[in-house]
């Protein structure tokens, strides 16, 4: 990687009218030595970091400075890489399309007509060819799902693969770093550093390490397809074919996964039950006595009601409101536990698909990203389906599959392995690059 100048990249963030930068790191300075010598990222502002401003984009946290630092954050320091800014997001993360952060809606920046998608849309947003990569965080679809609106790569690990210390929660049995790249080489670069045992900080942590330079292009033999085109946009329909056409001529065997519609229907009501009461748990710190912003009242009750009244987004307490309302001792059953066991089966059916194939590949929307203020003509299971992948704990990646014509807008495809196969993935994902740049020429 060679030098950059970082004056131009740093002013022309400071300049963002997009809302989507929290915080420029005007005195950054680069690192000539590492894996990752040179390299300029920014990070979603949901990652703790020492005496420096982390709000994730609430109000309730504006002054918030953290004494610790998330474990991605020193590992990528330590292999040369230099954080220029941090990013707004969707508030604590828990929503999806970039319109819900304390300081304002952030737009897609191929055209600011659209929806850039979330929750970490302030690092889709900056995520430019001077930015090497950017750091988010995916619970549900929330860097995969913006990398298809830009048509960039947007990669989840399997769950466990990276530490999240440092991260703050939203449904920790969902919650993965993630991060964006301009090309599969970076990923498996950033990966390599990325991929460390941090059982002291988080138990959910297993070694996946791997060896940078031991990970090779590999054509797969055999890849399962979504047999889904009456679900897509004729733009996405017509690149998909084209796709597995390509892959039909380079004799690998194709096998199309009928739909499940009841069940991949579930996915998106399993996720939301499952993350509302997770977070409804994860964010109950959030009284206003330890940290954060405080409004008094006349005793603890009042202050803790006032404090979430004024500094909390509508969005945020819908969505603890209704997780409480799910853990309610008289409603576990209902919802909770029946919501864990479809999880089950949504777990027993995708991983069925990967143990068959080397790939597994479906389109990462019906559409190019949403026109802000207007719903889709192609609603369906395809504007949730990413979501399945935090819910099996699967690593999954999505990349440019091809341009609407009549917007100029990208999308992308979405390829994904069995659990805990990461090293399986960037293989092959550096052979199904190739093919998408060839359709894309």
């Amino acid at each position: 990687m060679k030098n950059k100048n970082l004056e131009p990249i740093i002013k022309k963030l400071s300049t963002d009218d997009n809302n989507a930068l929290s915080f420029v790191f005007k005195d950054a300075k680069l690192n000539d030595k590492g894996l990752l010598a040179n390299y300029i990222f920014t990070i979603k502002d949901n990652y703790a970091d020492i005496d420096v401003p982390c709000r994730a984009s609430s109000l309730f946290l504006e002054t918030f400075k953290p004494q610790y630092k998330a474990t991605i954050l020193k590992l990528l320091e330590d292999a040369g890489s230099t954080c220029i800014a941090r990013t707004n997001l969707d508030e604590f993360g828990l929503a999806g399309s970039g319109e819900h952060s304390a300081y304002g809606l952030i737009k897609n920046p191929l055209d600011k007509r659209f929806l850039v998608g979330g929750s970490s849309s302030g690092a889709a947003a900056t995520f430019d060819h001077q930015i090497d990569f950017a750091i988010g965080s995916d619970t549900g679809d929330s860097v995969r799902k913006p990398a298809s609106n830009i048509g960039t790569i947007g990669f989840k690990p399997s769950y466990g693969a990276i530490s999240r210390y440092g991260l703050f929660s939203y449904a920790s049995s969902l919650d993965t770093v993630a991060y964006f790249s301009h090309n599969i080489n970076d990923l498996i670069k950033i990966s390599s550093v990325l991929y460390k045992q941090d059982f002291e900080n988080d138990m959910t942590s297993i070694n996946l390490s791997f060896d940078y330079n031991n990970i090779k292009e590999k054509k797969p033999l055999k890849i399962a397809y979504l047999n889904c085109f009456d679900k897509l946009s004729p733009s996405v329909a017509i690149s998909y074919r084209n796709l597995l056409d390509k892959l039909e001529k380079e004799n690998i065997e194709l096998i199309a996964i009928e739909e499940n519609e009841k069940l991949l229907n579930s996915i998106d009501v399993i996720y939301k039950v499952i993350s509302f009461s997770e977070a409804s748990s994860n964010l109950a710190n959030l009284t206003g006595v330890c940290f954060g912003q405080r409004d008094e009242g006349n005793d603890w009750t009042e202050t803790f009601i006032k404090t979430r009244s004024k500094y909390l987004g509508k969005m945020v307490k819908s969505r603890l409101i209704l997780g409480s309302l799910f853990l309610e001792n008289e409603n576990q059953i209902k919802y909770f536990v029946k919501a864990k066991k479809i999880r089950r089966l949504l777990s027993e059916y995708f991983t069925k698909i990967h143990e068959s194939v080397d790939l597994f590949i479906y389109p990462a929307s019906n559409d190019i990203a949403p026109e802000i203020g207007k719903d889709s003509k192609y609603k369906s299971y395809l504007d949730f389906i990413l979501t399945y992948a935090n819910l099996v704990g699967n690593p999954s990646l999505t990349m440019k599959l091809g341009i609407d014509k009549t917007t100029s807008m990208p999308f992308n495809i979405a390829i994904d392995t069995k659990i805990y196969k990461d090293t399986k993935l960037f293989e092959h994902a550096l052979y199904i690059e190739k093919i998408l740049e060839d359709l894309n020429e």
